[in-house]
């Protein structure tokens, strides 16, 4: 069974540029389905989906990707490349977390944490990792604590939290976390300092239901405090953008026979209705 939660990236009509950018970089990585929207990549076993939704969003650092290479090579080469036209964030060198590290964001806007190490001290080669800034600031804690009631299986592999003396860190406050919900793995920090972005539309996680009862669940979930949006996205309490969506729709959106009627169903809904879509598309 494919995993419960999925990265989305917004491009506007770059989406499979990115992909074959990404397939050439990445070791083990592949196109696994491609539309003229949608573009899905697989990197070492994480999916990531590729969507061409138009100018509106962008990816940010406050959703990167910590990307472990377990030897020298494979770091330059990555870095290297994304390099050429992208941003530096953090420069590559040694930190007190690693031997080798660099954050850059690729020429398409999308953030990677590119570290030395081994994959078993994580548990997965790619990691998405969330950051709380500006009005967020301080809330990693409630939100691990809140998706651990909201995901199956959540456990804590460990919290670091800021000292007394990292201003303009506050004491106390997340520096770096990392989480498993539903047995996948992701990063939790708080960032105090002048940043220009926050959660967006840029990079929304997609949760894959079984059927319709998985909908009302996670729909009802994260919308507590947040604010429902169309097509089966939602933004949670803490600005976190998020798409419920059935494992179905993607076999009945490859069907040329059933696909046009199922989006007209598909674009008037907020929450997604399994059995309208069905109905609709059979009409």
């Amino acid at each position: 069974m494919k995993e419960k939660i999925t990265p989305c990236l917004w491009f506007n009509a770059q989406a499979q540029e990115a992909a074959t950018l990404y397939c050439a970089v990445f070791e083990n990585a592949k196109i696994t389905s491609q539309s003229p929207i949608v573009t899905e990549i697989s990197i070492s076993g994480q999916q990531l989906i590729l969507l061409d939704g138009g100018p509106i969003y962008q990816p940010n650092a406050s959703i990167s990707f910590y990307y472990i290479c377990e030897n020298e090579q494979e770091l330059n080469n990555i870095w290297k490349s994304f390099s050429e036209g992208g941003k530096i964030m953090m420069p590559l060198d040694k930190y007190p977390w690693g031997e080798k590290y660099g954050w850059i964001a690729d020429k398409f806007g999308v953030s990677w944490q590119i570290a030395l190490g081994k994959i078993s001290d994580v548990g997965q080669k790619i990691t998405p990792s969330l950051m709380f800034v500006g009005d967020q600031y301080g809330r990693a804690q409630e939100a691990i604590d809140h998706y651990s009631t909201i995901f199956k299986d959540p456990s804590i592999d460990g919290v670091l939290k800021y000292g007394a003396n990292e201003s303009p860190d506050e004491e106390g406050k997340v520096k770096h976390a990392q989480v498993s919900l539903s047995g996948q793995k992701f990063m939790f920090m708080d960032s105090a300092h002048a940043h220009q972005f926050n959660f967006s539309e840029g990079i929304s996680l997609t949760i894959h239901c079984e059927n319709q009862e998985e909908i009302d669940y996670y729909w009802g979930r994260l919308t507590e405090s947040g604010n429902e949006s169309m097509c089966g996205w939602l933004r949670d309490k803490f600005g976190v953008s998020w798409q419920v969506i059935p494992r179905m729709l993607s076999k009945i959106m490859s069907d040329p026979k059933k696909s046009g009627k199922a989006v007209k169903a598909f674009m008037t809904m907020k929450k997604i209705d399994i059995e309208q879509i069905v109905q609709a598309s059979i009409a």
